[in-house]
């Protein structure tokens, strides 16, 4: 039959063990939670990433689309303006013939 000191040493030594499991139990769920945080940043992280590069892509294809409107938008009007150049030029030559042959060819 143990002793009464013998069982409290035993109940002590019980203790001291499930104090240490639990100690380490504790010290694994806090690794643990601390390795599921680090992953969800990350995963936060790189979703983050991506949304900016797919809004970083889309605003440039909207500034290449607006650029090419404006290039459109340019070209046709310096047609129209050179069409009109060339309509003045008629005009203007007529118009230049007629005051030459006034003044030189009519006196």
């Amino acid at each position: 039959m143990k002793t009464v000191v013998e069982e409290v040493k035993d109940a002590e030594e019980k203790a001291e063990e499930k104090i240490e499991q639990a100690q380490e139990k504790k010290q694994q769920m806090i690794e643990e939670a601390r390795e599921e945080a680090e992953e969800t940043i990350e995963k936060a992280r790189k979703r983050s990433s991506e949304k900016k590069e797919s809004e970083l892509e889309d605003f440039e294809e909207e500034l290449d689309e607006k650029r090419q409107k404006i290039i459109e938008e340019a070209e046709e009007e310096a047609s129209d303006l050179r069409n009109d150049a060339e309509e003045n030029r008629e005009t203007a030559t007529n118009f230049l013939m007629e005051k030459f042959s006034e003044e030189f060819l009519e006196r």
